[in-house]
């Protein structure tokens, strides 16, 4: 029952981001852009082991310009730890967010805030309470970023730094997983 509310959720995010894109359509050029992207997730270990540990992986972005330096954007990244410290499993995330984006355009660079809202899919590991090695839970991020415009049609996301809080089941009494995220990549303007 839980598991379909997050699924709901997930969906409703991101169909409220896909749903600006009509609304947006009438800004002038560059309206659209899509950008990917190489991904490290820095998380903690589970409790009782030392450390954290960095999952790695990419992901996809797409965002619409909209009035007042707004953008909706939508974000699927896929990351991927082969151990957990202090066990012989592994981890690996999907995150699916949708939100909003405020830029504001300095000559070339372009610096960035951004609030996303989502579901996270855990699996290749072992999630407590749940059955198999998959988990699934509401997912939020929060960070910011720059880029740098290429020209006309190309720019370079320099870096963005994200928190991720993720609640998918593990040994602790929070159930909460908090991430730092870190992204670079490239993005194309339509």
């Amino acid at each position: 029952m839980l598991r379909s509310s997050w699924k709901r959720v997930a969906l409703a995010a991101v169909a409220l981001g896909l749903a600006a894109l009509p609304a947006a359509a009438q800004v002038t050029r560059d309206t659209f852009d899509v950008g990917v992207n190489y991904v490290a997730d820095r998380s903690n270990a589970y409790p009782g082991t030392c450390g954290c540990f960095t999952l790695q992986g990419g992901g996809v972005t797409a965002g619409i310009t909209m009035p007042y330096h707004l953008a909706g954007v939508a974000d699927f990244t896929m990351v991927h730890a082969s151990t957990v410290p202090g066990s012989n499993y592994g981890l690996g995330l999907t995150t699916y967010m949708a939100g909003v984006q405020y830029r504001e355009p300095v000559t070339r660079f372009t610096p960035y805030g951004q609030v996303l809202l989502g579901a996270v899919h855990g699996f290749d590991s072992v999630f407590p309470g749940s059955s198999g090695t998959t988990a699934n839970s509401f997912a939020w991020e929060m960070g910011a970023g720059v880029e740098y415009r290429i020209d006309h049609s190309f720019s370079v996301r320099i870096l963005e730094m994200d928190y991720l809080r993720t609640s998918l089941p593990n040994n602790t009494s929070s159930g909460w997983q908090n991430h730092l995220k870190f992204v670079s990549g490239v993005i194309y303007h339509f």
